[in-house]
């Protein structure tokens, strides 16, 4: 009972909870392929701006089934962690005597410095949030899904093709896709063409497709940032049988 009592007031934030759970993952689910992982850029952003992210996406219960991202997620902490002790020591060690012994020798240079500073950041921050945001917004990938699971498929042009596009962000994007209904498992080449062609690709990214009984489903990165706005192909190859699927897709 007392063994109970200490690890339920432990830690009032419950860091020690958190860090039971990680090493159960780490112990009992371990993912040498890195199936259905996601790439170090969005583990990067959980860790750094998670705000950015949308957590209550299901998509992220991953990370609780698997000991890789989870043993990534602890080194971009730890990366994390040092960079900003660095900063804290070196900002710490370098202005605390001289900045204090210039303030007290010159209290009223001091304080219009510190006025002028204000009113500079002031001004930036009216003038430049909206390229700041934009910039941001343009590096950043950003989720996105697309559900093929109840759509028809098309081997060539000759043959019909679903009538309603998809449609994709001209940005990083990392594409969760659910394909057709009993689509088989294993390694798919992604690509986004002008034609309905796996050669003449203007994007290309690998991933590996997880099946759960009739639904198959995969995570793969697209940068579309050069692409122009239009219509183009979505397609996925299976390397298990070479079959060639393509979707329309519109860019904006």
């Amino acid at each position: 009972m007392s063994n109970v009592h200490h690890f339920v007031s432990d830690d009032e934030n419950d860091i020690l909870l958190f860090e039971k759970i990680q090493e159960d993952v780490l112990t009992n689910f371990p993912n040498p392929d890195r199936i259905g992982c996601f790439d170090r850029t969005t583990l990067r952003t959980f860790v750094e701006t998670p705000g950015k992210l949308d957590l209550s996406d299901r998509r992220y219960l991953h990370i609780f089934e698997c000991a890789e991202c989870t043993r990534e997620l602890i080194e971009l902490r730890c990366v994390r962690e040092e960079r900003l002790q660095r900063t804290m020591d070196i900002s710490s060690s370098s202005s605390r005597n001289g900045w204090s012994r210039w303030m007290k020798s010159k209290p009223l240079a001091a304080v219009a410095l510190l006025c002028a500073a204000a009113i500079i950041i002031a001004v930036s921050w009216r003038m430049y949030p909206a390229r700041s945001t934009h910039q941001t917004e343009t590096n950043l990938a950003v989720l996105e899904t697309i559900d093929l699971s109840s759509r028809g498929v098309s081997r060539s042009v000759e043959q019909p093709l679903p009538a309603s596009p998809v449609s994709l962000p001209r940005k990083i994007i990392n594409l969760h896709l659910i394909l057709p209904y009993f689509s088989p498992a294993g390694s798919y080449r992604v690509t986004v063409g002008k034609e309905a062609n796996t050669g003449q690709a203007n994007v290309n990214g690998t991933s590996v497709a997880v099946a759960h009984g009739a639904r198959t489903e995969l995570s793969v990165q697209l940068d579309l940032r050069n692409t122009t706005p239009g219509s183009y192909y979505l397609g996925t190859i299976c390397a298990a049988d070479g079959g060639s699927y393509f979707y329309p897709l519109v860019l904006h």
